[in-house]
């Protein structure tokens, strides 16, 4: 089999301090992408999608599931794609935080209630509470994220970069580009992780991707490498 990627971020909600459901906005942004996602499929094609466990983002696959079959059915001319319905993926989860050994590892939106308490942050080191402070008020969360020492308070991008690279290679190791059959993996997931895989194929944070926001990769001809694509630019990225 050949194998294409494409990464979608979830769409938009209203904030990111408990687990919520879409806006209306993001509900349609998740079916347009489906829509877009359809007028790249081919004959033969095999689709997967998988996503990260929260509720913003199976709400995402779901709906970008139910678009895309819906597009696919009514051009009419592509009865033989293969359609898998969605499935969580633990490789695509947010950053997790680590506040200590009772909570274990947890999507931040799960822990903020928590977290905004005078109470809970005295309870953990300074630097530690310095960070996740820094955190919740920056206007761009994972950037800050991404350049600031957590103290051991959440996952390093270095390790979310390492599962999604690895969940990568396992697709792309097992695809055969002499193969006529395509194998399309649609991963839903976070702008963290995300922002974490483009920094390492281009060299710089390009900053915080849009709500339902996709990157593409494909198997070229050399096997240690893939083809990323990303707003427009193209870059080679030895992922294997």
């Amino acid at each position: 089999m050949s194998a294409v990627v494409y990464i979608v971020r979830h769409g938009e909600v209203a904030h990111h301090r408990s687990d919520i459901e879409l806006t209306a906005r993001g509900r349609a942004q998740a079916r347009a992408a489906g829509e877009a996602l359809a007028s790249r499929i081919h004959h033969g094609d095999v689709i997967y999608i998988f996503h990260s466990p929260v509720l913003r983002v199976v709400e995402t696959a779901q709906l970008l599931f139910a678009s895309l079959d819906t597009a696919l059915h009514q051009t009419g001319d592509r009865p033989d794609i293969t359609l898998r319905s969605p499935q969580p993926d633990g490789a695509l989860e947010n950053a997790r935080f680590i506040p200590d050994m009772q909570h274990g590892m947890q999507e931040p939106s799960l822990l903020y209630a928590e977290m905004d308490t005078p109470e809970f942050m005295q309870t953990l080191s300074p630097a530690r509470a310095e960070f996740y402070r820094g955190f919740w008020s920056s206007d761009d969360p994972m950037g800050y994220w991404l350049t600031h020492d957590s103290a051991s308070g959440a996952e390093k991008p270095a390790t979310v970069l390492q599962r999604f690279r690895q969940r990568l290679g396992e697709i792309f190791s097992a695809a055969d580009a002499r193969s006529p059959i395509r194998h399309i993996y649609i991963l839903v997931t976070h702008s963290g992780a995300m922002r974490a895989l483009l920094r390492d194929a281009l060299g710089a944070d390009p900053g915080e991707p849009n709500f339902c926001e996709m990157i593409a990769l494909e198997a070229t001809n050399q096997a240690d490498c893939v083809r990323l694509v990303y707003r427009g630019r193209t870059s080679a990225y030895a992922l294997l």
